[in-house]
């Protein structure tokens, strides 16, 4: 929705989450993966969309989630 309000061509975007429990302790990992074509400012601004999702954000509560930008 932000790419398209801005006007970015996003192209694919692909995204893989991973629950890893180890113990008691459990964290996700997600990897975020973006068109080359996007500039290094609009893949970073992406980035910092996706932390802030409602989802993300009630996660975070009470799980880490570590995200990679590819």
């Amino acid at each position: 929705m932000y790419a398209d309000r801005k006007g970015w061509e996003l192209g694919p975007v692909h995204v893989d989450v991973t629950f890893l429990r180890e113990q008691d302790v459990e964290r996700i990992e997600r990897t975020i993966k973006l068109a080359p074509t996007l500039t290094a400012e609009q893949r970073t601004r992406l980035a910092e969309i996706a932390e802030k999702t409602p989802v993300t954000k009630t996660l975070k509560r009470s799980i880490a989630i570590t995200t990679v930008l590819v």
